[in-house]
């Protein structure tokens, strides 16, 4: 069976109409997917994602934690910035975390129609391609963008990911994931020379977050499927 793949380029892009039998990936390398990948894989129950700070404000508790950003920006009363380094596993253990920033749980807040919503980054692209590559249904690469806008970062880990389907087969691509492999198989050797113009990239490196750009832009360093659950919360399961 030859399933579809189609590529978002942001979360303003999104139709949630067209979401309905897929299944939906959303990626925010930099940094949203990566926390929430990250902060599972240390031991947190869940994270759930809300759009608003005043959401995540509302369902703070002793054992619910809140994390996220404004325009790469810590927000005041919160327990954790939108640095995947923040979220160790003694911070996060049996904990869970509300999540909320400016991109990536904007796009995530709009896949409600969608059959199954997956957490995709370089982090944990294996695990996922694994996944997507057993499925039987048609996938939505959802890029969060920057602000509205397209976001290289996002766009190579979505080449990324079609290029390691495309060896797997089952799948086709238009001309936009032809072009997101082509991207890839240029940027691969070196992601931070491939990214060295890109305006999101260099807004962190500005803001001093060169350990973070380090890791995120590492590949298959957890082994986790992450996913949506029926209470919309994220959880995690061993590959």
């Amino acid at each position: 069976m030859t399933r579809n793949l189609h590529i978002t380029l942001t979360a303003r892009d999104i139709h949630e109409e067209e979401l309905r039998g897929k299944v939906v990936v959303v990626i925010d390398v930099l940094r949203a997917t990566s926390v929430i990948i990250t902060a599972l894989s240390n031991g947190a129950r869940w994270v759930k994602t809300v759009a608003s700070i005043e959401e995540a404000f509302q369902l703070k508790s002793s054992d619910v934690l809140l994390g996220g950003e404004r325009h790469a920006l810590p927000i005041d009363g919160f327990d954790f910035s939108n640095s995947p380094l923040d979220y160790t596993v003694e911070k996060v253990r049996n904990k869970g975390i509300v999540l909320t920033t400016t991109n990536g749980t904007l796009a995530l807040s709009k896949c409600g129609s969608a059959d199954e919503v997956l957490i995709g980054a370089f982090i944990n692209y294996r695990a996922l391609t694994n996944y997507l590559s057993a499925q039987n249904q048609s996938v939505e690469l959802i890029c969060a963008g920057t602000n509205g806008e397209f976001s290289l970062d996002d766009f190579l880990c979505a080449g990324l990911i079609c290029s390691t389907l495309q060896k797997s087969g089952g799948f086709e691509f238009d001309d936009l994931g032809r072009l997101a492999i082509q991207s890839w198989k240029q940027g691969s050797s070196d992601i931070h020379a491939a990214l060295s113009g890109a305006r999101h990239y260099n807004v962190l490196k500005s803001k001093g977050f060169d350990l973070d750009l380090d890791y995120c832009l590492k590949r298959d360093t957890h082994n986790v499927l992450v996913r949506r659950n029926t209470e919309n919360q994220f959880i995690t399961q061993a590959q």
